[in-house]
C-alpha cells in the first residue's frame, strides 16, 4: 500500500509540473506565435519601411504594450529594423512557413504578410 501512495504522490507531482509550465507558455505565448523564427530574403526587401538586403535573418516577435512588434536582425551583417504586426488567429497549427509579398511604387519587394509553421496565428505587417 505504501508503493501505491508514493506512485499516486509520484504522479501528482508530474501533473502539478505539466500543468504548471502549460500555463506559463500559454502566458508568455497567449496568440501561438514563435517568440523567435529564422527567415531568408532572396531579394531586397522592404520592412517596416526599410530596405533590407537579401540573406538571413533572425525574427523577434516582442510586445510593447498591446502593440506586437517585429524585430527583424540580419545574421551575418548589420542591417536591422522594426515593424509593428497585427495578429489573426488561424483555424489551426500553420502547416509551412510563408511569406507574402507585394510591389510598391519603386518596384520594391514589400513583406506584408507571414506565418510560421507550428504557429497558431499569422503575422499581417501594418504597412
Amino acid at each position: 500500500m505504501d508503493s501505491q501512495k508514493r506512485m499516486f504522490v509520484v504522479l501528482l507531482a508530474a501533473l502539478v509540473v505539466v500543468g504548471t509550465v502549460t500555463i506559463v507558455m500559454a502566458k508568455d505565448n497567449p496568440m501561438g506565435v514563435a517568440p523567435k523564427q529564422e527567415i531568408t530574403f532572396t531579394a531586397p526587401t522592404v520592412v517596416g519601411g526599410t530596405l533590407l538586403p537579401a540573406g538571413e535573418y533572425k525574427v523577434l516577435h516582442e510586445m510593447n504594450g498591446s502593440e506586437h512588434i517585429m524585430v527583424f536582425k540580419q545574421v551575418d551583417g548589420k542591417a536591422e529594423v522594426k515593424a509593428k504586426c497585427s495578429l489573426v488567429p488561424m483555424d489551426g497549427k500553420v502547416k509551412s512557413t510563408e511569406l507574402r509579398y507585394t510591389e510598391n511604387a519603386k518596384s520594391e519587394r514589400v513583406l506584408v504578410e507571414m506565418q510560421f509553421r507550428g504557429d497558431t496565428a499569422k503575422h499581417v505587417l501594418v504597412q
